[in-house]
């Protein structure tokens, strides 16, 4: 059985047999929502939380008060918002009756499913995860099972959501922010500002480049931190 992504090592990854957007796999799906149960690890970055409310006509705020948790993440000390899953199968609060109420705005981490996106220094491209259904297989190109997760504004989102969380992920280890509440404001910050900040109305790659320049500053001003070169 294929190893899950988030248990690899540096290692693994560049082992790993990457897919681009035209290359084929072998799946189906016939729309059981066996794999939106049983869920407790549905994490949205803010791209998804921005389209999630736009789906709704709401607010990413409104969004985050009715369907999601936040804490921080062990690894990363980067703030992370979960869906929080419905009893008594720990189902996705979007699924109703086998369906995705929110399939045309789903998280990237469910519309890749059974792929796992990957954006890094070593390896960028898309790897077939560990299956657990498979129902009359098909050959599918990548691109061709993850729709407009493959558009243009859609990589790009990617691409920035990736640099940026790794310049915030170096400034929020213990060690280089400190005292811890001064660490818990800079987190604030960083959650008010990437996540919630955003005009539905509006295209959400230029937001979020701005929202991110407001927040090198906020943590300039207030804690005095400079951002990495």
């Amino acid at each position: 059985m294929n190893k899950n992504i988030l248990d690899m090592t540096d290692e693994d990854l560049k082992n790993l047999k990457m897919l681009t957007l035209d290359d084929s796999f072998i799946f189906n799906c016939k729309a059981c929502g066996k794999c939106c149960k049983n869920r407790h690890d549905i994490i949205l970055t803010p791209y998804d939380m921005f389209r999630i409310a736009q789906h709704f006509g709401r607010t990413t705020q409104d969004i985050l008060k009715r369907y999601c948790e936040v804490y921080e993440g062990d690894q990363s000390h980067l703030p992370v918002a979960r869906l929080l899953p419905v009893p008594p199968e720990n189902s996705c609060p979007f699924l109703h009756k086998r369906k995705c109420r929110i399939h045309e705005r789903k998280p990237v981490i469910c519309r890749v499913y059974p792929l796992a996106r990957i954006i890094g220094e070593s390896v960028t491209g898309y790897y077939l995860n560990a299956v657990t259904c498979n129902h009359n297989p098909q050959s599918i190109t990548v691109r061709e099972w993850i729709g407009d997760v493959a558009s243009e504004e859609a990589e790009h989102a990617g691409q920035l959501w990736g640099e940026i969380a790794k310049y915030v992920h170096a400034l929020m280890q213990p060690e280089v922010l400190q005292p811890e509440e001064a660490r818990e404001r800079a987190l604030a910050h960083v959650f008010n500002l990437l996540w919630l900040q955003y005009d539905i109305k509006k295209e959400f790659v230029p937001q979020l480049q701005e929202n991110f320049e407001r927040l090198k500053q906020k943590l300039a001003d207030d804690e005095g931190l400079d951002y990495p070169d």
